[in-house]
């Protein structure tokens, strides 16, 4: 080793730890970024909600736990793709690792809405349907079930073009983690406890399922996106370097484009629902009882 090589690896230590606290930093700032009233008013608006003294506190409560949880995934998906890149000698920002750890984030977000202490009495019976067509449009079940049947297609044209290889192996492995974390997450949602006595709070707790069965559908669709890409490129290993390109390229828009606009812009189920009643014990069946 020549004389200079202390020197150099010190210098390139230096580098290393300027751009980790540089990448730790702007992941601070992402996890802390506070909840707008603008973020509460676009929730009202979107599932069609008039926020009350009564509800608001509840609504308010549960988006900032998705709001905090979300950014905090965000922000360490953000630093563990950077590791991952520096490890290999490359310096960037890890999209896909900020992405899958901000998905991460919504569903431990949910799983928190379901285990707090939500206000109101329940002492109103609610004999509503409660299934996914109740909190999701058909067009974001249609969205849903056709990204899985695309991933279910691939996976069985790569199985028959190549068999199971053991570079196909994990992204199997991905697909049916990501189906089970979805379903899980999406059961969670729909049987929280539910049934408050008062009005506001049964329309902010039907508007908060519709919002998160909806992002997690969104999620799920960008989700799919390197399953895909992998799928594709093992099913036709021999497409050239610019047509692989040209598909990674394309699948991704899609994926992540589609999978956004249904988190944040599809229209919600409650849009021209009426309020939610409960169901009506008659006087009569009271004083039978007694």
């Amino acid at each position: 080793m020549s004389g200079t090589d202390p020197f150099i690896i010190a210098i390139a230590g230096g580098v290393l730890l300027l751009v980790l606290a540089l990448y730790g930093y702007v992941a601070l700032l992402i996890a802390r970024w506070p909840l707008k009233e603008t973020t509460v008013d676009r929730f009202a608006r979107r599932q069609s909600l008039e926020l009350t003294p009564t509800n608001a506190t509840h609504v308010v409560g549960a988006l900032l736990i998705t709001h905090t949880w979300r950014r905090a995934g965000l922000a360490l998906g953000l630093l563990l793709g950077a590791g991952f890149d520096i490890r290999h000698g490359v310096l960037g920002l890890h999209l896909l690792g900020g992405f899958l750890g901000w998905f991460a984030g919504a569903v431990i977000a949910e799983w928190r809405i379901g285990s707090l202490d939500e206000p109101g009495e329940r002492r109103a019976a609610d004999l509503s349907p409660r299934g996914v067509g109740r909190f999701l449009t058909p067009l974001v079940v249609g969205l849903a079930a056709v990204s899985a049947l695309v991933c279910g297609i691939l996976l069985i044209v790569a199985i028959a073009r190549t068999g199971v290889p053991g570079d196909l192996l994990p992204w199997l492995v991905y697909l049916v983690a990501l189906g089970l974390v979805l379903a899980l997450t999406a059961r969670a949602i729909i049987n929280r406890p539910s049934g408050f006595a008062d009005p506001d709070l049964r329309e902010a707790d039907d508007a908060l399922r519709c919002h998160g069965l909806t992002v997690l559908a969104g999620c799920g669709i960008a989700a799919a996106y390197p399953a895909v890409t992998a799928l594709v490129l093992t099913a036709y290993p021999d497409m050239s370097a610019s047509w692989s390109l040209m598909w990674t390229a394309w699948i991704l828009i899609g994926c992540v484009a589609l999978g956004w606009w249904v988190a944040t812009k599809s229209p919600s189920a409650r849009a021209g629902r009426g309020r939610i009643r409960p169901a009506q014990v008659p006087e009569d069946a009271g004083a039978a009882q007694q």
